[in-house]
């Protein structure tokens, strides 16, 4: 009979656990998870490993650079870009500055690998212990990886990858190198990047010219720049700076004297204005437009380092010489809309380099550029092209015009009859052309047109670089009815002060990659020949005579026996000029108003002239005054200046009336007569069109006379 079964027996208890089985199961877990840890961290960092960027290319590590535009004289006048840098070599960093960015960031440096464990160690319990991800532990190398590479959030992904491409890093580079990168790369506050910069930004000096106080100062910045930035924070600043000392004098970089000297002594921040625009605003205007003409936008990136022609001595004097002028003017209390504006732009004749250029009163309040792109009525100072032109048909300095205000019929003008006068309505008769010049006769220069002919006098004008299509064939040409900038009329005189060769305008001397090769570099100038020596020798003369005895005496106050030059007073006075010269300097100063308006009894001798001297006592300083030897193809006759060839039978065709010359002959043919460029026998260039008869009508209306 089976036993029911609650009357078996129950079953044998287990035998107890070991505690040696139970350490074991226990340590059988332990690592299991560790190795399971272990393949999860090293699959990570495969994983991170595996995706890191090429570091090949810091090797050849060049940061955009700005564009920095120079005076000749090596004074920096701009810089354009988003960022200020300045890229330094590790050899050219002084160890001063190297020691205290050590210091401060990084003692151990060249003793650690990528990481420095210890720090890294105290960081990460610092972590732990205030439960904020506040400190980084982060060596040089690693800060290189994350400026270059990472982003600045403290967790644990990017530390690690932080990490990873650190050690990647200085598998491929030096300590040097890395250390370079690091002092050129980092962000150090007002948008300066790399010491060499910040150092110019905070102190306005090179990196070898700072202090032990500065540098200091620079190697506080990396850890928070906003925070240790002087120009905000100075007290912070001097704390900082003052820790970083101590680094230094603790790691023997600092003797006793110099530590106490630099951290008693307050932070002087330089005075200089922040770069952008620093100094000749229109010269670094149109140097800035150059280079993104040639360069587009990489202009602002390629570090280019752009030297201009200028001479800062010379471009302050113009412009303190236009700012005396305006502020003696009424009404010129910058009025945004009404403003009385100027210009002054001066050349060398001998080069057509710019030594000054100053574009307007205030380039704050209006940065057109009225020097090189203000196209106003030149008024008489446009005269000498005139006379220059009548000197090639036979009408020379002693030939008598007569200055009696006389009517031009409608086949004269080609439009209808037009009635000139002079300035003041006062008529002398019979004068000599010189004397015309000099006393600014507007009926002289009529006549001398009207027998030159207008194409001919045009044709002329336009090898001086005046612009044929602004400067229309017709006879109120001879006073100025066209339309030129100062640049183009400095241009234009510059031929009577070198001898008869036109300089094209040059404003940029060398355009240099910095820390590559130049890009450009201008060469000697040749220039063209536009009239011949002995034009410019009788024209010069007679400038010479117009500051001596004519509407520019005001110019005898430089005591410069080369002085020549012209006044030019547009009609109804909305335009005043002076264009003259002095030691081979050709300036040119205008006034007048954005919208033309007249500027009551204002002339060129009056105010335009007064800008011109002012500038000119600086300009010709040192400089030694041009001798003028006539050529041996000029002769005198009767005490002035004629062609040599005059003396010898050639003569002067078809001389109208209004003219007394003893050159003039019964029938030579014109094609005898030398041609705009004083050589025979070569071929006229075409004509330019003769204006239509409208056009005849609205340049005559410019010059309408009541009487």
């Amino acid at each position: 009979m089976t036993d029911h079964p609650a009357n078996l027996p129950p079953p044998p208890a287990p035998p107890p656990t070991s505690p040696r089985r139970a350490w074991r199961m226990l340590a059988g877990a332990l690592v299991g998870l560790t190795l399971a840890c272990a393949g999860i961290g090293a699959w990570t960092i495969h994983r991170i490993w595996t995706q890191l960027p090429s570091v090949e290319h810091l090797a050849v590590y060049r940061p955009a650079l700005p564009l920095r535009i120079f005076s000749r004289d090596g004074e920096l006048l701009a810089e354009y870009g988003v960022e200020r840098r300045e890229f330094v070599p590790l050899e050219r960093i002084p160890p001063l500055m190297r020691h205290a960015l050590l210091a401060a960031e990084d003692a151990k440096f060249y003793q650690h690998g990528a990481i420095d464990i210890g720090g890294l160690a105290r960081a990460t319990f610092a972590n732990v212990v205030t439960g904020q991800p506040g400190q980084g532990g982060s060596t040089i190398t690693m800060q290189v990886a994350r400026n270059f590479y990472l982003t600045r959030d403290k967790v644990l992904s990017r530390k690690l990858a932080e990490i990873l491409m650190a050690i990647k890093l200085e598998r491929e580079y030096s300590k040097d190198k890395l250390l370079e990168l690091y002092m050129n790369q980092i962000y150090l506050g007002e948008r300066a990047y790399g010491f060499a910069a910040a150092a110019n930004v905070y102190f306005g000096k090179p990196l070898d010219a700072l202090s032990a106080g500065e540098a200091a100062v620079l190697a506080g910045l990396p850890k928070a720049p906003s925070a240790f930035n002087p120009v905000v924070n100075p007290a912070r600043a001097t704390a900082r700076r003052n820790y970083v000392l101590g680094r230094m004098h603790a790691l023997g970089e600092l003797d006793d004297a110099t530590y106490r000297a630099a951290a008693d002594m307050p932070i002087a921040l330089a005075t200089t204005p922040p770069p952008g625009i620093i100094a000749a605003p229109y010269v670094a205007e149109r140097a800035r437009r150059m280079m993104v003409e040639r360069f587009r936008d990489d202009a602002y990136t390629l570090g280019l380092d752009v030297t201009t022609t200028i001479s800062m001595r010379d471009q302050r004097a113009a412009e303190a010489a236009l700012q005396r002028t305006l502020s003696r003017q009424p009404g010129t209390k910058r009025d945004a809309r009404n403003g009385l504006e100027g210009a002054l732009v001066s050349l060398d004749a001998a080069t057509g380099d710019m030594l000054a250029l100053v574009g307007g009163a205030d380039f704050n309040r209006n940065v057109f550029d009225h020097a090189l792109q203000a196209y106003r009525q030149p008024g008489s100072s446009f005269k000498p092209f005139v006379y220059s032109a009548a000197l090639e048909k036979g009408y020379f300095p002693g030939v008598l015009v007569d200055d009696t205000q006389r009517t031009l019929t409608h086949e004269e003008t080609g439009a209808r009859p037009w009635r000139p006068r002079n300035f003041g309505n006062r008529y002398e008769g019979f004068i000599p052309v010189r004397r015309g010049l000099v006393r600014s006769k507007n009926l002289v220069a009529v006549s001398l047109m009207q027998a030159a002919d207008a194409r001919y006098v045009q044709q002329h004008a336009v090898h001086f670089g005046f612009d044929a299509q602004r400067n229309p064939a017709s006879l109120p040409l001879a006073l100025g009815a066209g339309a030129v900038t100062p640049l183009e009329l400095a241009s234009a005189y510059s031929v009577f002060a070198n001898g008869g060769t036109r300089m094209e305008p040059r404003l940029i001397l060398s355009v240099k990659q910095r820390h590559g090769g130049a890009m450009y570099e201008a060469t000697t100038p040749e220039g063209a020949r536009v009239v011949s020596a002995r034009n410019a020798f009788v024209m010069d003369s007679m400038l010479r005579d117009v500051v001596k005895a004519g509407t520019a005496r005001g110019a005898l106050a430089l005591r410069r026996d080369d002085a020549g030059g012209k006044t030019g007073t547009s009609n109804g006075s909305k335009d005043v000029w002076f264009a003259g010269y002095s030691s081979g300097i050709v300036a040119v100063a205008w006034l007048g108003y954005d919208t033309p308006r007249p500027m009551g009894r204002a002339t060129g001798a009056t105010l335009a002239l007064p800008v011109w001297l002012d500038y000119m006592k600086t300009a010709v300083d040192g400089r030694t005054p041009v001798d003028a030897t006539p050529p041996q193809d000029v002769a005198l006759v009767d005490g002035d200046f004629v062609y040599a060839e005059y003396t010898r039978g050639t003569c002067t065709a078809d001389v109208p009336p209004f003219i007394r010359s003893r050159f003039a002959c019964g029938g030579a043919p014109a094609s005898e007569a030398p041609d705009a460029s004083g050589e025979k026998g070569k071929p006229d260039e075409p004509m330019p069109a003769a204006v239509d008869a409208a056009e005849r009508e609205r340049v005559l209306d410019l010059f309408r006379t009541q009487d």
